[in-house]
């Protein structure tokens, strides 16, 4: 992670985890669906402070059909994943629909464009300095990925929208929250 900017309306806290993050490495592997295999941070203990931004640093990559790309591809994936960070256990649910849309030229190299989109629920709880807490609501996801002809991935840009609410059982009180996270990934040579 080279370039990780917050906006004006990130609390203080938050901005600096996210400056925090510039120069952190991910070493893992894809399997042949796409899937990002045994990640590896090049700073465990920072790569853990930033679960909430960088929980779902998988959905990065694109998810490939088992037969292979080819132009006119048309695939849906269904995932499920759980994940335990910052006090919670939190459950994500995603339908995400791609299509291999169009040979394109990206940074210089023939590629096949990915037109990818989704909706999610999420669903947790946890305890935050002893106070329960529980969490829910829906997102959805648009961008686009590149693969080269001969197969490497060569990144993509997609945009992130969730709503959710945080409900504090003990006061009665819920919170609405909505988050908004543009990604752009790139490949270095």
């Amino acid at each position: 992670m080279d370039s990780v900017v917050a906006d004006s309306g990130t609390p203080a806290v938050v901005a600096v985890s996210m400056t925090r993050a510039r120069r952190l490495v991910f070493d893992g592997r894809l399997d042949g669906r796409g899937e990002f295999r045994n990640p590896a941070a090049s700073d465990t203990a920072l790569a853990q402070s930033l679960i909430q931004l960088l929980g779902n640093f998988r959905d990065f990559l694109p998810r490939l059909p088992a037969e292979g790309l080819k132009l006119g591809a048309d695939w849906t994936d269904t995932l499920a994943g759980t994940q335990r960070g910052g006090g919670a256990l939190v459950t994500r649910r995603t339908i995400a629909h791609s299509a291999a849309a169009a040979w394109e030229d990206h940074g210089g190299v023939h590629s096949l464009r990915l037109d990818i989109g989704a909706s999610y629920t999420i669903q947790g709880s946890g305890d935050g300095g002893g106070q329960p807490f529980e969490l829910g609501g829906t997102g959805s996801v648009s961008g686009v990925a590149y693969v080269a002809a001969d197969g490497r991935y060569l990144g993509g840009e997609s945009r992130d929208s969730s709503s959710l609410t945080v409900s504090f059982p003990v006061q009665g009180l819920g919170i609405p929250v909505i988050q908004v996270t543009r990604s752009s990934v790139a490949v270095r040579p």
